[in-house]
């Protein structure tokens, strides 16, 4: 089962064209150290017949000097609404009088650190969290080492391939049996990105987290895009989020996704 998903993640990742922390593609060791930030936002508020707002944002960092890279993401996804309690399709006066009750809440941030060997090889090690309630997880942290080789670099295209090993430190929401787990998982990871022009581009990661432990347990995530730019610092940004737990936390959905659009300013 897991070589199998493995063959065809790798043709999926070639047939397409990425955006967890990390999976740009390293160009070569420069001279002169480079630096960058971009930050994005969104949300949608709504009044009258519903009511309810989302807001999500995030913040992408890095800094390359000589052989080394440093790299840091870090994003929120939060929700409130007046909800339909007796599922009769409308707000009636009680359920306005209850006010906004939370329906999304998503925090995480990631920290990479890559010693690259060559133009287009690199070692690296992370670290990060996520607090998902809704997904079972009060905090969830973990940490990775891994190997990482550019697979294709040029003017338009970029593709990346990734192997780690990933121990992660579960615990969960009040109510799930037992609270806490400790996975240990190999994992395989492709990512691309493609312009088509100084304007638009696309971009695909797959990863594939196989629990080392109970064979039986993997996670599968996915992040595409694309994005406009409206000027040199502004763009516009559709993005979707997939991750498949085939084991979630005890009581929860084995699938999220999330689509959002998004403005995205370079800052740096």
């Amino acid at each position: 089962m897991f070589l199998s998903t493995l063959v065809l993640l790798s043709s999926l990742a070639l047939a397409e064209d990425s955006e967890f922390a990390g999976a740009d593609a390293p160009a070569e060791v420069a001279d002169a150290p480079e630096s960058k930030v971009t930050a994005e936002f969104g949300g949608s508020v709504a009044s009258g017949n519903v009511v309810y707002y989302t807001l999500n944002g995030g913040l992408v960092a890095s800094h390359k000097w000589q052989a080394n890279k440093l790299s840091t993401s870090m994003g929120a996804n939060i929700g409130r609404a007046v909800a339909d309690i007796d599922g009769d399709g409308r707000l009636n006066g009680a359920e306005r009088n209850g006010g906004l009750s939370e329906n999304a809440r998503r925090y995480f941030a990631e920290g990479r650190y890559d010693r690259y060997f060559g133009e287009k090889n690199s070692l690296y090690a992370l670290g990060g969290l996520l607090v998902d309630p809704f997904a079972g997880y009060d905090l969830r942290s973990h940490e990775q080492l891994g190997y990482s080789r550019v697979l294709v670099d040029t003017e338009d295209t970029d593709l990346v391939a990734e192997l780690g090993f990933d121990v992660a430190q579960e615990n969960y929401v009040d109510g799930v049996d037992p609270g806490n787990a400790n996975i240990f998982a190999a994992r395989i990871m492709m990512s691309g990105t493609h312009k088509f022009n100084e304007a638009v581009a696309v971009g695909d990661t797959i990863e594939l987290y196989e629990n080392v432990v109970d064979f039986n347990d993997f996670r599968l995530l996915n992040s595409a895009f694309i994005t406009s730019a409206l000027s040199n610092t502004l763009s516009l940004k559709l993005s979707h989020t997939l991750t498949f737990d085939n084991v979630p936390v005890e009581g929860f959905q084995t699938l999220d996704q999330v689509s959002m659009v998004t403005l995205v300013a370079t800052l740096l």
